[in-house]
């Protein structure tokens, strides 16, 4: 009789994740040599713009695809080899992907009743009415999906994920198609209680803010590569390229086109009319521009505006005038150019009735506000 066949199994739950030179490929290349790692207990924060790649890779961490090239471990094991069924991996589908004749309660109860995992009943309706209340959908425990919107769908969806105690979480935009109000609760809620579990956790997301407001560290992905990895801190101030600044922010990074040029012994940035002298730091940091081609970033919330004139402001005219509440959006025309300041709303209703559109006013562009970019590559100049 032939010995019974030995099934891998998932690691330990508090074994970090390792991805190594993850490669796909369908008709075009969707991943390219990805590269990442996330301790136990550590989210990740992958974002970046649809079709970046942010599925798929989630999908091969699942075992739902294989990756045409690269190593996956989780902790000293193997995750490529262990099929897919006996990973251990809570997945969130961005589709939802409930099963359309259980009722939200079954829905949620299914993964801990697979025959890996078996909770004790108690044990498992326990966490099944524990996660339901977070989520504010005990109430629509006996519905079944088609009966629920897609914010009441997502919810459920993300309740089934949630429960379980996996080797690893996979959230692909869990909480996209909620109301404000209620992303703004998850959001803290749901980084809670993944952050009280010892697995690592992917967390997917198209809208960089959530990024940076649920990650431990976070990953920008654009075109199946890895653009920067790091703290949130440190994609926020010091975003690597052009492409990273654009995903960041609310409103993101103003990338302004131009060139370098020599005015009264001290090095400007140019652009048509407009010369901007550069802070000695960046003046040093100019000179690794292989081309003179640079791209100026400036952070809206660092923009300050003042009365047209004013010494050591640029001149610019009010385009348009958002106010949000607590600040405002005021996009200025600078010399044919549109950027956008966020800044409070004392400062915006003072340009008078209207919003002030068509005003002209002074924009101060502070130096700690700044980044210099290659013009032709796109990556960030080292400051000098």
């Amino acid at each position: 009789m032939n010995a019974p066949v030995r099934v891998p199994v998932a690691a330990p739950v508090a074994a970090g994740l390792a991805v190594r030179g993850i490669g796909k490929s369908f008709r075009a290349r969707v991943l390219d040599s990805v590269e990442l790692d996330v301790a136990p207990g550590e989210i990740l924060a992958l974002t970046g713009p649809s079709g970046a790649g942010k599925t798929t890779l989630c999908r091969i961490l699942a075992g739902l695809e294989r990756a045409d090239e690269g190593e996956l471990h989780l902790g000293a094991g193997d995750l490529a080899a262990i099929p897919a069924g006996r990973r251990r991996v809570a997945f969130l589908f961005e589709s939802y992907a409930l099963y359309p004749h259980l009722t939200v309660r079954q829905n949620a109860l299914s993964p801990l009743q697979a025959p890996n995992v078996r909770a004790e009943p108690a044990v498992a309706n326990r966490r099944v009415d524990e996660v339901l209340e977070l989520l504010e959908i005990r109430h629509l425990d006996a519905r079944l999906p088609g009966a629920l919107s897609g914010g009441q769908k997502q919810r459920a969806a993300l309740a089934r994920t949630l429960v379980q105690q996996p080797a690893l979480f996979l959230l692909d935009e869990p909480i996209s198609h909620l109301d404000a109000k209620l992303r703004h609760k998850l959001r803290g809620e749901i980084r809670r209680r993944l952050a009280g579990q010892p697995a690592p956790a992917i967390w997917a997301t198209p809208d960089g803010m959530e990024a940076l407001s649920v990650g431990d560290k976070v990953a920008v992905i654009d075109g199946g590569k890895i653009e920067q990895v790091g703290t949130p801190e440190e994609v926020w101030l010091n975003p690597v390229s052009t492409r990273v600044a654009k995903l960041l922010g609310d409103p993101p990074m103003n990338l302004v086109p131009g060139s370098l040029a020599e005015e009264g012994g001290a090095l400007c940035f140019a652009r048509r009319d407009l010369r901007l002298p550069l802070p000695v730091p960046l003046a040093r940091t100019a000179g690794l521009s292989t081309s003179g081609e640079v791209v100026l970033g400036v952070r809206p919330d660092t923009m300050a505006l003042a009365p047209a004139g004013t010494p050591g402001t640029l001149g610019a005219e009010v385009y348009s005038n958002e106010p949000f509440g607590k600040h405002a959006i005021v996009t200025l025309d600078l010399g044919g150019l549109l950027v956008k300041a966020k800044t409070t709303m004392a400062v915006a209703g003072a340009l008078g009735e209207g919003g002030g559109i068509g005003r002209p006013v002074g924009l101060a562009l502070p130096a700690e506000g700044l980044i210099l970019f290659d013009g032709p590559t796109g990556r960030a100049l080292p400051v000098g």
